[in-house]
């Protein structure tokens, strides 16, 4: 069997991996390839929301603000290191600038300005869109860098199935080539992987269906995981898969939930008997759309109460249509009514406000087969993003030398993050990997370790036997029952049995080589997530977006813990410091002194 040779190999056709790949070739590396399961899969250009937010330094207006005060807004999320707080707020200015200059439209006045408005977890006007479409735009465009302009190779239809290391580090990878069924070796002493995050462990997911990630494949290889019980929920419609953010939420819709028998209720009448309340708690929802275990009595209470009538085996659903039963605008709260009708969307229907407030995430219903104005919208409290992963350093390094993880797949945030920080993650960790890649210079493996890893799975292929029956293993259905925001210790228990099982019978048959693959990833990161769960929230309590239940009581949180990161290692987990928001108060001269031109 061939094997291509490379000198740093990215796993990822999304916004991180091509923005990684663009910024090894602009430190001088040529020698690149793209390694990617579908080419137009994944979450970058599958997934939105009302206005799918970039978040960054500010860049217009006249309030201040500082690489520190943006630090300081990511790192009191809780269980974030400070400094990758500090170098996200530092490199979120090039970053943007460089997707604005690649052709990203974000919106800009007169004088080059670019406008912000709030986002979740944060106060600022930061928060920066292009529209629903945001990540889909920023992958398109480097896309068009990367492959057009840099003339990096991409291999499709690649599915990355083993890290292949030796003592002194990466090697390279194997991957099935799913078009054939055939493996194929890539050697390089750099490795990035940019595969998002496990999307494949829930069954109520705001993740496309096209996104799987490749985070049981990293822990085969032998990473340590950071903060991964740390997850972002929140509605989104189940059919066409979006997040129900923003707008769509501060629109007011009405909230029914439907029984077998077809029977209409509705169930936020009875979580919130005063109609001020509830309405300004589905308003309230729009920014605060993450649940959040300190707003349980609040906005919060709205996914509690969808998620209960889920459990009890109803539908949920958005109905924009019609107001809900008792809906008066003049009740409001004052901060509702003046954003309402400073947008002049005080009357009429839910619809009708949507359309006022922002067009495109009606149109970006109607597009995909949704008329809001005839049809009610399906809803759940979904995954959407992992706020943990893999542990990396400052740069995404990981403990096995020349293997960066970067983007949603490392672990760089803690128990909550300000809404858009994810997008700007994915392009900041380009630089600081680039930058360490190019002073680091790794010398090129040898062949052994490839050779014998290349012996290994050819056989394991050569055993693989099709069965046209085999079943799904059902584990991301059961995750979202009770491991996702509200979290059971007796049916995760359960559940991790049931996993555990799986994974000591799992053998090669399946219906393809590539979903044989796909499960054991699956099963690989399903067991190291609730293995964390199971050591770490008895111990925190509830926290972040997530209740913990423990015979039949919520645990309250212990906000001592917030002070730690959850590192997940073979053998358990263990809490370690977080590092402090750095502070560099030499001279500029001690730097002008340092720099050699």
């Amino acid at each position: 069997m061939e094997i291509r040779r490379f000198d740093a190999l990215v796993i990822g056709t999304g916004a991180a991996g091509y923005g990684a790949a663009d910024r090894l070739y602009k430190e001088g590396m040529r020698e690149i390839a793209i390694l990617t399961e579908g080419r137009l899969s994944g979450t970058s250009r599958n997934t939105g929301s009302d206005k799918q937010t970039y978040y960054k330094l500010s860049l217009d207006g006249f309030a201040a603000d500082c690489p520190g005060a943006m630090a300081k807004s990511i790192f009191d999320g809780g269980c974030t290191d400070g400094d990758k707080a500090y170098a996200m707020a530092q490199y979120s200015l090039p970053a943007f600038l460089r997707l604005a200059e690649y052709g990203v439209p974000f919106p800009k006045n007169a004088v080059g300005g670019y406008p912000g408005y709030r986002t979740d977890h944060d106060d600022t006007r930061r928060a920066s869109s292009v529209g629903p479409l945001t990540s889909r735009i920023m992958t398109e465009r480097l896309e068009e860098k990367v492959i057009s302009e840099n003339r990096t190779p991409v291999f499709d239809s690649r599915l990355v199935i083993r890290i292949v290391t030796d003592a002194a580090g990466v090697c390279g990878v194997l991957a099935l080539n799913t078009r054939t069924d055939t493996l194929e070796a890539f050697a390089a002493p750099y490795v990035l992987a940019c595969t998002g995050a496990p999307a494949c462990l829930w069954g109520d997911s705001a993740y496309p269906r096209s996104q799987h990630g490749m985070t049981g494949v990293l822990l085969a290889a032998g990473v340590r995981l950071n903060n991964f019980s740390q997850w972002q929920y929140g509605i989104a419609s189940v059919g066409f898969r979006w997040n129900l953010s923003g707008s769509f939420l501060q629109a007011v819709p009405r909230f029914v939930s439907v029984g077998g028998d077809g029977t209409q209720l509705e169930f936020l009448n009875e979580a919130f008997p005063d109609p001020a309340e509830r309405f300004a708690n589905v308003f309230l929802k729009g920014y605060q759309w993450p649940f959040t275990v300190g707003r349980t009595g609040g906005s919060s209470g709205v996914d509690l109460a969808v998620h209960g009538e889920r459990r009890k085996g109803r539908r949920v659903f958005l109905d924009y249509t019609k107001n809900p039963a008792g809906f008066d605008p003049a009740a409001l709260p004052a901060e509702a009514r003046e954003y309402l009708s400073a947008r002049g969307a005080m009357g009429g229907t839910p619809l009708e406000r949507l359309t006022a407030l922002n067009r495109k995430a009606v149109r970006i219903y109607a597009d995909n087969g949704v008329d809001l104005s005839a049809q009610q919208v399906e809803i759940a409290v979904c995954a959407q993003h992992c706020n943990g992963g893999v542990e990396t350093d400052l740069h995404g390094e990981t403990n096995l030398p020349g293997l960066f993880v970067l983007g949603e797949a490392a672990g760089n945030f803690g128990l909550a993050r300000p809404g858009g920080s994810a997008l700007n993650d994915t392009q900041v960790a380009g630089f600081l990997a680039a930058e360490r890649i190019a002073k680091e210079k790794r010398p090129a493996p040898d062949d052994a370790a490839m050779t014998a890893a290349m012996g290994e799975e050819t056989a394991l292929l050569a055993a693989f036997r099709r069965d046209a029956d085999a079943d799904d293993c059902g584990v991301p259905e059961q995750m979202s029952l009770c491991a996702g925001f509200c979290r059971d210790r007796e049916q995760i228990e359960t559940l991790l049995g049931k996993v555990e099982t799986l994974l000591a019978s799992y053998g090669p048959r399946h219906r393809t080589p590539a979903d044989y693959y796909r499960d054991l990833d699956l099963l690989r990161a399903a067991q190291a997530y609730l293995g964390t769960v199971l050591a770490e929230m008895p111990l925190t309590g509830s926290r972040g977006g997530a209740l913990w239940r423990e015979g039949g009581r919520v645990l309250p949180e212990r906000p001592e813990y917030r002070a730690f990161r959850t590192v997940t290692e073979r053998g358990g987990i263990r809490f370690v410091p977080v590092k402090p928001i750095p502070a560099d108060d030499r001279p500029f001269e001690w730097f002008l002194n340092e720099l050699e031109v």
